[in-house]
C-alpha cells in the first residue's frame, strides 16, 4: 500500500458542487482502503462516524501526533461556533 506524507491528501472527496483533498493528520503507510466507499460514496452522509471512514493508517510518528488531533465529541463546538460567526444557518 501507498505512504502518505502529513498534511498531503489521502484520498479524493467529492460533493455535488466540491472535489477536494481529504488530507491526512499524519504521515504513514495505507494498510487499508474502504472500497465500499468507492463503490457507494453516500455511505459518507449515512454514516460518516461508522462505515463512512475512508483508509486505515498506520503513523509513523503516533505519540507526536495524537495530541494535535481533536476528537469527535470536541468538533461540534468550533464548527457551530465558525457557523454563527459566519451567519451560516445551516442546510435546511
Amino acid at each position: 500500500m501507498p505512504n502518505v506524507r502529513e498534511g498531503k491528501s489521502c484520498g479524493t472527496v467529492e460533493s455535488g458542487k466540491w472535489v477536494g483533498a481529504a488530507k491526512s493528520a499524519a504521515a504513514g503507510e495505507v494498510i487499508e482502503v474502504n472500497t465500499n466507499m468507492v463503490d457507494t460514496p453516500s455511505i459518507a452522509n449515512d454514516d460518516p462516524y461508522g462505515a463512512g471512514w475512508l483508509v486505515i493508517l498506520s503513523p509513523d510518528d503516533w505519540d507526536g501526533v495524537k495530541g494535535s488531533l481533536t476528537p469527535g465529541a470536541d468538533v461540534t463546538a468550533k464548527y457551530e461556533a465558525k457557523m454563527d460567526a459566519d451567519g451560516f444557518d445551516g442546510c435546511g
